[in-house]
């Protein structure tokens, strides 16, 4: 039924992608002249080597071209150099661009989960949240979805008895994604288990997340 709809990848850094609808991952410097579907942001392990004001002025040029269908990936990592309090005035910064073009965030998270609900919260965000790469405990999982976020799963499904596997498994069909992220595996296989694990056919699957794609990123 859904032979022709094309395999949805809503986060790579691969701007070669034959196997679908791809959306690259940029910084605001690149946004311009990239090609194809990006995301534009400026993410928390690569906050010290940019002039933020230069590049925040960047991103709200970027955020407004039709090819820019999102804004990251930015978010909060504890595990960056870049003190936890600055990584937040950035991301929410970037967080204030997306609403005012109203196009959802991919969100890098790492160990920092409260603080990202908190912001959500404080800062009155109500453009999609997708937290990006998702392998983390089922428990997080369930007060991110709670909160209306979604979840987009790549190479981690791959690995058996992930916790990315056994969310998955949990994850309404309306409220994930897929994608390969840095990693060298194809989209395809990433559909091919996330199928396997939520026991629907290929096709179904592709034809969902179609229409989870058209909902969040307006893509006609």
């Amino acid at each position: 039924m859904n032979e022709q709809v094309p395999y949805i990848n809503i986060h790579t850094h691969q701007f070669h992608d034959n196997e679908g609808i791809a959306i690259v991952s940029t910084g605001p410097e690149n946004a311009g002249s990239a090609k194809g579907f990006i995301s534009a942001g400026i993410h928390p392990r690569h906050i010290a080597s940019y002039n933020i004001a230069e590049a925040m002025e960047q991103l709200r040029s970027a955020a407004a071209l039709k090819h820019v269908l999102a804004i990251g990936e930015c978010g909060l990592d504890k595990l960056s150099e870049t003190p936890m309090e600055v990584q937040e005035e950035i991301f929410i910064e970037q967080t204030g661009i997306a609403g005012l073009v109203n196009k959802p965030l991919i969100i890098h998270c790492v160990k920092a989960f409260e603080v990202l609900l908190r912001i959500k919260k404080t800062e009155h965000v109500t453009v999609p949240f997708i937290i990006h790469g998702y392998n983390n405990k089922e428990q997080i999982a369930s007060q991110l979805q709670q909160k209306g976020m979604y979840l987009s799963f790549g190479k981690a499904l791959l690995a058996e008895g992930s916790n990315a596997q056994r969310v998955l498994k949990n994850t309404a069909p309306g409220m994930f994604f897929l994608e390969t992220d840095d990693a060298a595996v194809s989209i395809k296989s990433i559909f091919e288990k996330a199928a396997e694990l939520k026991s629907m056919s290929l096709d179904e699957l592709r034809g969902q997340m179609m229409l989870n794609f058209k909902k969040v990123f307006k893509y006609e």
